[in-house]
């Protein structure tokens, strides 16, 4: 399943945008690209195998694309590498997969505008 050439979202309402632009083939990943509550500018590369099991399993790209960002928000206040092993974790167990295996696509987390690591990571 590809990504809809015309999915767009607005940014400032939190929700992801899928960005055609960021030079990475499509086929390979699917790239979210929005901001969380606490203001972070967010760009997240899903390997595209991972995000068609998250759209089959939840519906569709949006829905996907959005509970994506949700688990991201849930952890916004923390590093980009803490939010980027939370994002992991929730969609290993989402997708029924083992937790830390090597064989699993990672998702990445590239931050704009991040917080800084705090104490508690």
């Amino acid at each position: 399943m590809d990504l809809p050439t015309a999915t767009q979202h607005q940014v400032n309402n939190g929700l992801p945008d899928a960005n055609q632009e960021t030079g990475i083939p499509q086929r390979d990943h699917a790239v979210l690209d929005f901001t969380t509550h606490t203001g972070s500018h967010l760009e997240l590369h899903v390997p595209q195998s991972l995000f068609d099991a998250l759209c089959a399993c939840l519906g569709n790209a949006y829905k996907a694309g959005c509970w994506v960002a949700a688990r991201c928000s849930e952890v916004d206040s923390l590093s980009r590498q803490s939010m980027e092993r939370y994002v992991n974790m929730m969609t290993c167990d989402k997708l029924g997969l083992e937790r830390g295996s090597s064989q699993i696509l990672r998702i990445t987390v590239s931050s704009i505008t991040a917080p800084e690591p705090s104490a508690k990571d």
